[in-house]
């Protein structure tokens, strides 16, 4: 049982058993959404003794903080958190003047295996619970000891192989009774899982979808993201025409520019070609070096040729600018590492 879902009957139950007052169980997620405590002992308007009922029978969170690691230039934080099988799942804390976004995970390990990302190396292992999920925004807010202003889930797996998971902790962070985190402050990435982008059609969240794009063809696409080849871009991009047709929220293209694979004036000629009927955004994200990888990031020459190309057809042009890569926090860099 997780006090992290404000709906869970089996909590209900416990505390119509036990003769508990229902106003404590507001205080108990007041504490919990709003105070980020780590401990039932630090719940200090409630009494010794229910306090010591709930330690007897409850654990307050079941991920284990192992280490942070924070960048040189303090805008980036890594945390390592333990699960309680004993897997490993990392998230990112990335900082500005403005937000605090956390970039959260899915899933153990990533099924997908884009051969440019750390994540999947390990392999896949299983799908993150609902709890699991929002224990990493609990854990990090009381680190840092505010409140996250955006959620993506951009970390470690698929999220769209996790949806239902994913969609409940979601009511949970957009929630007056959890975290009341805006919809439209929680983001998406997504390989292109055609099945869940029509699920997420279905229940029209005001949410941000981010597809992973990557390459301009399936032919590109298929070599460097082996799963892709479950799914034709042409039935990603109708899939995604779909969704905004409903939502009408915009699209957001990311593609990580790799030297001498998606990177030259006619890949981003191709790259017009596929998107420029969409109402959206692409992110370019130069190539984050990993270990024992060929793949190299294009000189800056060809970034900026690339760019000057997109924006010349205006097209909604952004770069992101690396963060976290001292760290191994940077896109693609998220890994399950043992020996930290």
């Amino acid at each position: 049982m997780s006090f992290l879902n404000p709906e869970d009957q089996k909590i209900f139950k416990f505390f119509e058993e036990n003769n508990i007052a229902k106003f404590r169980l507001k205080q108990i997620h007041d504490w919990i959404f709003s105070k980020y405590v780590k401990t039932f002992d630090e719940m200090t308007n409630l009494g010794l003794d229910l306090r010591e009922k709930l330690k007897k029978n409850f654990h307050l969170y079941s991920l284990k903080l192992k280490t942070i690691q924070e960048s040189k230039d303090e805008q980036t934080k890594k945390y390592l958190f333990e699960l309680k099988d004993g897997s490993l799942i990392e998230s990112v804390l990335i900082l500005s003047e403005t937000r605090k976004t956390l970039c959260i995970s899915s899933q153990v390990g990533c099924i997908v295996k884009c051969t440019f990302c750390a994540s999947g190396k390990n392999g896949f292992f299983r799908n993150l619970e609902v709890f699991e999920i929002l224990e990493q925004i609990v854990l990090v807010s009381n680190d840092i000891q505010d409140r996250l202003t955006n959620i993506v889930f951009m970390g470690m797996g698929e999220p769209l192989l996790n949806l239902d998971n994913v969609l409940s902790s979601i009511d949970i962070m957009s929630s007056d009774k959890g975290f009341n985190i805006s919809k439209r402050k929680i983001s998406i990435s997504t390989v292109g899982i055609v099945e869940g982008i029509e699920k997420l059609k279905e229940k029209n969240y005001q949410i941000n979808l981010c597809l992973s794009l990557h390459a301009p063809d399936d032919s590109i696409r298929r070599q460097i993201i082996p799963y892709a080849k479950k799914y034709k871009l042409e039935d990603i991009l109708k899939s995604l025409q779909d969704y905004f047709l409903v939502t009408k929220r915009d699209i957001a293209f990311e593609y990580i520019l790799i030297e001498n694979v998606n990177d030259d004036i006619d890949h981003a000629k191709k790259l017009y070609e596929l998107i420029k009927n969409f109402q959206c955004s692409i992110n370019l994200i130069p190539y984050n070096p990993i270990p024992n990888l060929n793949y190299k990031r294009p000189s800056h020459q060809r970034i900026l040729a690339f760019k000057s190309f997109l924006e010349k057809m205006n097209l909604n042009v952004t770069q992101r600018y690396t963060k976290g890569d001292d760290i191994s926090a940077a896109c693609g860099q998220l890994a399950i590492k043992q020996n930290f």
